[in-house]
């Protein structure tokens, strides 16, 4: 997955600006973030941490907890950004020193959500922010409302995949027992590709978790249902997603 990531997983210009504009307000600059550093937890090949870096003008804490993709991300030297081996479970800094933290489609990979929004809540400073950027679905296994996905439409044993995730309702309630409030949930449009086929050449990389997790067999029939489409796509338009957006702010009761 490593090796495949940058190019499976790209983003273009256009996607970044949304996503600067969505997160830059909770980023800094402000009481909260005032020497606070931001953190990137679950940061792959630190595909976002650079853009934090730039977006908030902090020291960005790209957080890994594998070899190859911390391996990945410590090898692009991007300014502004250092790359820590460590699990959300247990974080190599200091209590409050956190003004944001990042967690692009990383929530379902964390093993153990209490004991992650526990380290959470020691070392992001009241006022700070967790940016959840990714689905977060109801009770049923549903999207939230305006949350649209381009990859379901062509593979949906991808979605059921993406069912199995903790829910919206778990994910929140875990994070308000250890101190954070929600204070928005909305959907970002971003721009995935510039086509059906480069979006078709992207998913045959197969760096997504949900169609890694899928059978060779079911994999192929998604490929060949959007090859078909691509082919007769005349003329060629952007794959637009709806990505969902929760942020939440740092409390202290009493």
């Amino acid at each position: 997955m490593a090796d495949a990531y940058d190019a499976g997983r790209r983003l273009g210009p256009e996607a970044f600006s949304a996503w600067r504009e969505a997160a830059g307000r909770y980023l800094g600059p402000g009481p909260a973030a005032e020497g606070g550093a931001v953190l990137d937890l679950g940061a792959g090949t630190g595909r976002f941490s650079g853009h934090l870096a730039e977006w908030s003008g902090a020291l960005v804490a790209a957080v890994e907890p594998t070899d190859a993709m911390a391996a990945r991300a410590r090898a692009k030297r991007q300014p502004g950004v250092q790359v820590v081996r460590a699990r959300a479970e247990s974080l190599p800094l200091a209590g409050g020193s956190v003004r944001a933290v990042w967690l692009s489609q990383v929530v379902h990979h964390i093993d153990d959500l209490p004991a992650a929004a526990r380290e959470l809540a020691r070392v992001v400073r009241p006022g700070g922010h967790l940016l959840l950027r990714g689905e977060l679905r109801d009770a049923h296994g549903r999207p939230e409302s305006g949350v649209t996905l381009e990859i379901y439409r062509y593979f949906p044993e991808a979605d059921r995949v993406a069912q199995t995730f903790p829910g919206r309702e778990q994910v929140l309630a875990t994070l308000s027992t250890a101190g954070f409030e929600l204070i928005r949930l909305t959907a970002v449009e971003q721009t995935v590709a510039g086509s059906l086929q480069e979006f078709h050449d992207r998913l045959a990389i197969r760096a997504d978790s949900t169609l890694a997790a899928m059978d060779d067999e079911a994999f192929a029939a998604g490929l060949a249902r959007l090859a078909r489409d691509a082919a007769a796509e005349v003329p060629p338009r952007p794959v637009v997603d709806r990505l969902g957006f929760a942020v939440l702010e740092r409390v202290v009761s009493g």
